[in-house]
């Protein structure tokens, strides 16, 4: 009975020794192994914070090139705007140009020498046209006719030669004397007399030139005597 017991003891004893051993062992290479695991996690996650760092200053790089580029385009656009208003304001004035009545005339007396005298105030008939831009003057009648309301500038020439002789313009705004441009030749030369006026006519309006009674005026093929006229601009 005795050796019987002995075996038992060894084999509780082993199992004691062992048992109390094993979970140990087991629980500090789990331990291990997590550590480990964690170390390799914090280097992987340290890498991919560098590479994403490295990544983000890439694309700071990369915005700070678009941002010039934009500045640049933003420039060279608002320049284009610029010109655009300047190629819009100048068509708008070629428009306006285009559109603006044109009005412009200029004649001369007569080829046939001395105008005058004569008993009473008389029109003057300038029958020699150079330009008559718009038809506004009658050379039938010496009268303008104002085709718009408007600014207008208006201009005449005269020569006298005989001496004694009194000379004089008269320049009319519908049934006004607005002007009257005279001199006497006392010397027997060419004596000039001219004069300009701006007008304010509203459309209808009429303007035209006379010789006074008794007064007498001078034109040939020099074309000495003139009545000129021309719209400044509408208004």
């Amino acid at each position: 009975m005795t050796g019987a017991v002995v075996p038992l003891l060894l084999l509780w004893l082993l199992q004691v020794t062992f048992g109390d051993t094993q979970p140990q062992e087991t629980e500090s290479l789990s331990s291990l192994f997590i550590q480990r695991d964690i170390s390799a996690e914090l280097t992987s996650l340290k890498d991919l914070v560098n590479q994403q760092g490295t990544t983000l200053e890439e694309l700071k790089t990369e915005l700070v090139k678009m941002q010039k580029v934009n500045a640049a385009q933003e420039t060279e656009l608002s320049a284009l705007k610029s010109r655009l208003a300047v190629s819009q304001q100048e068509l708008e004035n070629l428009k306006k140009n285009a559109e603006r009545p044109k009005v412009a005339f200029s004649a001369a007396l007569t080829d046939s020498g001395t105008v005058g005298p004569f008993d009473v105030q008389t029109k003057l008939v300038f029958s020699k046209i150079f330009t008559n831009v718009g038809q506004a003057y009658n050379s039938a009648t010496g009268v303008f006719t104002a085709p718009v309301k408007g600014i207008y500038y208006f201009r005449f020439t005269a020569l006298g030669y005989l001496s004694s002789n009194a000379m004089a313009v008269n320049l009319h705004k519908n049934d006004r004397v607005l002007m009257h441009t005279g001199a006497y030749n006392t010397h027997g030369f060419h004596e000039f007399i001219n004069n300009g006026i701006a007008l304010e006519l509203e459309v209808g309006d009429v303007v035209y030139t006379s010789l006074s009674a008794t007064y007498k005026l001078f034109d040939n093929s020099n074309n000495s005597t003139t009545f000129t006229g021309f719209l400044l601009y509408p208004v």
